[in-house]
């Protein structure tokens, strides 16, 4: 002591040192796993060890303080490498976005501080239990993030296995929640199989590998193995009813603003498109979100081309498209159906969850923007499900429509399909993020709609990605060009294909919603009440669980 302040040792710093060069490391691998895990990356195997260095590290009972810093850094830089494409519409609105999505990540590390370090030492039971609440814990703030504000449930933990259908079943009942709840618990499972074993490591025996949390983990895998072979349809190439449908992308790039011009352009760009595409068999032709600049509901030209092509085509066109009502000068973004006979169908599908200062400003911000006369105009939300009837190879489908990002809400896709959809359609355009991977990561989010919920979801997007996934995930065709690229002004067919043991009747999670969002909400909360607090905890200091590593 000088003057009385601690001066610090040269031990002391070393150790300080040591201990910041560990955070960073962790906030860095953290980082890596997380975002290698999910689309486009798609290295899936990540997502099973994603958070077991950080729940090692939280083994070491780490100051609230650490916690904090590590936690909120992690899922910081993650969700702004995920969201890095944004970019090309709004940099401050990607690192508000990123940060406020962190808050929900450093909840649950929070609540992982407070329950991991006490089932150290309690029995295979406990443990067990604990590490379901700590995977029901985040499950219940996927959920939660999807209504709080303006509703951000994108890139769930279970969109990580979009590319895995034997992993994805479980959705059918649970949701894509519980493919998060079981990667979450995976991790739980290695991590106290890793902690038993540096706390065994003088122990000289290969038993010491293997212990009852690793077989826990493994079991829960094997799990998902059996339900996948238990969903694995009998006879699957008599039991579906087949059409065929041509998807045009156009590639056209974004309207920032409205051009008189547009429209035209675009208009004879279609036509080149549908020129080429009339040389292909299909049923109907489907196109992506305002392919055109003005209305096919409220502008004569663009309406006279469209049922033109119809008539030409001999074939009903789905198309993404907007409607402007005269009368009350409201504005809808939307589906649309154009048949050869009938023409335009009036009754089309407004979209329901509309783009937060895109599409219009909210509350309470519309009053200060309006006063500073910011605000230009907006679209009014749909208030149904409108789906669309289809007579397409001889069989009549009804289509549940999702325009832009709809497809990323449970709630939406679910709705329809109780309504009696049999094939879900998404109109988009991801042309405002470029060519990073936007759009990879856009259609991974239909691939959990279409096992949650046991329908076909048929893809039309601007620049990509223009496809199909069945209903049990697997990803049956994708639009590319010669160089494999999505991106990319062109046009194709494809056969699908509707399974017909799920024609009439609709999954258990369409029936019964998130009901599993409950029990891990009741989950949570046991665990948090019932694992006491453990006097003398068995933790370990960072220094031996490096060197435990390193050995």
């Amino acid at each position: 002591m000088r003057g009385g302040h601690y001066a610090p040792t040269i031990s002391s710093l070393k150790t300080m040192k040591h201990s910041v060069l560990i955070k960073c490391f962790l906030v860095l691998l953290t980082t890596g796993l997380w975002v290698s895990s999910m689309p486009p990356y798609n290295v899936a195997e990540s997502a099973y060890v994603l958070f077991v260095p950080l729940l090692l590290w939280v083994s070491t009972s780490p100051n609230w303080k650490s916690v904090t810093v590590v936690g909120l850094c992690s899922a910081f830089f993650s969700w702004l490498l995920l969201f890095v494409w944004l970019r090309h519409v709004t940099y401050i609105g990607t690192i508000i976005l990123s940060f406020y999505l962190a808050f929900y990540a450093l909840a649950w590390i929070y609540f992982v501080r407070f329950m991991w370090p006490r089932l150290l030492k309690k029995g295979y039971v406990a443990r067990t239990f604990g590490s379901l609440s700590i995977a029901g814990a985040w499950v219940f703030l996927e959920w939660l993030r999807s209504y709080m504000i303006y509703g951000t449930p994108m890139a769930p933990l279970a969109l990580s296995q979009w590319q895995r259908p034997v992993i994805l079943q479980v959705s059918a009942w649970t949701g894509a929640y519980g493919v998060s709840f079981f990667l979450i618990f995976f991790n739980c499972c290695i991590a106290l199989a890793f902690f038993r074993l540096i706390q065994n490591r003088r122990e000289m025996t290969v038993s010491r590998w293997f212990n009852t949390d690793f077989y826990t983990g493994v079991g829960s895998l094997l799990l998902l193995f059996f339900i996948f072979i238990q969903c694995i349809p009998n006879n699957l190439n008599n039991e579906r009813e087949s059409f065929d449908v041509a998807f045009v992308q156009p590639n056209f790039q974004p309207l920032r603003e409205w051009d008189p011009l547009a429209n035209s352009e675009r208009l004879a760009v279609l036509e080149t498109e549908f020129r080429r595409v009339e040389l292909l068999d299909f049923d109907a032709l489907l196109l992506p979100e305002a392919v055109t600049a003005n209305p096919v509901l409220g502008d004569y030209d663009t309406l006279y081309f469209f049922e033109s092509w119809a008539q030409e085509l001999q074939s009903s066109i789905l198309s993404g498209n907007t409607a402007h009502i005269e009368d009350s000068l409201v504005w809808y973004n939307g589906v649309f159906k154009i048949s050869p006979t009938n023409g335009l169908d009036p009754a089309f599908y407004a979209k329901r969850r509309l783009v937060p200062f895109g599409e219009y400003v909210p509350f309470p911000f519309d009053s200060v923007l309006k006063s500073f006369g910011a605000v230009q105009g907006s679209f009014k939300k749909g208030e149904s499900l409108s789906l669309i009837p289809m007579t397409l190879n001889g069989h009549t489908f009804a289509f549940g429509s999702l325009v832009c990002y709809e497809d990323m809400f449970p709630d939406l896709a679910r709705a329809s399909v109780l309504g009696g959809a049999d094939v879900l359609f998404v109109a988009t355009n991801d042309a405002w993020y470029g060519e990073e991977g936007a759009a990879h990561f856009h259609a991974a989010h239909s691939t959990l709609r279409a096992v949650e919920n046991r329908r076909p979801v048929l893809r039309s997007g601007n620049a990509g990605w223009s496809g199909w996934i069945d209903a049990f995930g697997k990803v049956r065709f994708i639009l590319t060009d010669s160089t494999q690229s999505i991106y990319f002004r062109g046009s194709g067919a494809t056969t699908i294909h509707v399974n017909k043991s799920w024609s009439h009747r609709k999954s258990f999670y369409t029936e019964r919603g998130d009901w599993f969002v409950g029990v891990c909400l009741l989950l949570a909360l046991t665990g948090y009440l019932i694992i006491p607090k453990t006097k003398h905890q068995a933790t370990v200091s960072e220094s031996s669980l490096c060197s435990s590593i390193n050995s």
